[in-house]
């Protein structure tokens, strides 16, 4: 027998023994490392600017997972196209539980749809769902200067083409703030001039200066202005009309079904993050969001607390990514 057969001989045992403790050591590793996760502070991005809803919900959550998990978790905005920033960051952060990102569904859904290049990723594929756990309708405000205190009104001043096309606020590419808008447009063919933004505080702020005459917004966060009379509410994008605007209707009641627009707001951690973290990050973050102190800003404002997780979360992301692609497919069209 050769020196290579010999030695082959002699390293093929060694070798597969090698293999086979590794195979067998590295789930044991891994349940190790998750036991003892977390052991140093966790990055929450939010890829919005400070002050809009997904910035609120996401710093309560934050502080909830700080006191269930006991490291801290901090809080990190990161805005820009349209939340596509945020979470290219965090899908090519490290899979190790410390890097999370707090997105809503315009960040991971509708920016996609519109925008897929500049997305520039994967929200099935590049990341696993820790859980969605608050919903909420936006509103179609008015500025108090245009005049415009119904939406019936709305339709008769945009369809005036003797006039100049109204300005609407949007918060960007694929948001619902422009897509609900365009939607409107489209089936009543209205004449609007878009005007984006990089966040709903910034877009508020300049709605209520009448830098533009309609914009969406989250009742909680217009509720201030719209009770001073600077705001008018107009529509209720979603299914139901709000306890808060009992005689303003919804784009349900318009007959405009699909897309459905009821925004949620939810945790994420990067594809391919050890399970037995995923499951210490969700029963977390389900507990932080039934917690008194979530539940209190979050109800307090006219949202909806939920949790959804795991099949049920993923099936709701297709649904949508999938609906919001048929409509932005028959605008190009």
């Amino acid at each position: 027998m050769s020196i290579s057969k010999r030695l082959s001989a002699r390293l093929f045992p060694v070798l597969v023994a090698s293999v086979l403790s590794t195979t067998f050591i590295l789930p044991s590793a891994q349940a190790q490392t998750a036991e003892a996760w977390p052991t140093k502070p966790i990055k929450y991005v939010v890829p919005w600017p400070p002050g809009g809803p997904t910035d609120t919900f996401g710093r309560t959550i934050a502080a909830e997972l700080s006191n269930i998990l006991g490291q801290p978790v901090v809080v990190e905005n990161k805005p820009g196209a349209t939340g596509a920033i945020g979470a290219q960051t965090v899908a090519r952060s490290a899979p190790d539980g410390y890097t999370l990102l707090a997105p809503n569904t315009t960040a991971f859904i509708g920016n996609v749809v519109a925008s897929p290049k500049t997305a520039n990723f994967d929200p099935l594929k590049d990341f696993i769902p820790i859980g969605l756990f608050v919903e909420s309708s936006v509103v179609l405000w008015a500025q108090v200067s245009t005049g415009i205190k119904t939406f019936d009104e709305l339709l008769k001043r945009a369809r005036d083409a003797g006039k100049e096309p109204i300005s609407f606020g949007t918060t960007g590419s694929g948001s619902v703030s422009e897509q609900s808008v365009e939607q409107l447009a489209r089936h009543f063919k209205l004449n609007l001039l878009k005007v984006p933004y990089q966040g709903t505080a910034p877009q508020v702020a300049d709605l209520v200066a009448g830098h533009v005459n309609i914009g969406t917004a989250d009742y909680p966060i217009a509720s201030g202005h719209y009770t001073k009379g600077t705001l008018v509410p107009l529509l209720v994008i979603g299914k139901h009309r709000l306890p808060e605007l009992p005689n303003v209707p919804t784009n349900y009641e318009l007959g405009i079904k699909e897309p459905d627009f009821t925004i949620w707001n939810g945790l994420f951690a990067p594809a391919g993050t050890p399970a037995p973290i995923v499951e210490k990050l969700r029963k977390a973050t389900e507990q932080a969001a039934h917690s008194e102190a979530f539940r209190k800003i979050a109800e307090g404002q006219g949202n909806r607390v939920i949790f959804q997780t795991g099949e049920e979360a993923s099936a709701r992301l297709k649904e949508e990514f999938d609906s919001r692609t048929r409509f932005q497919d028959s605008n190009r069209q």
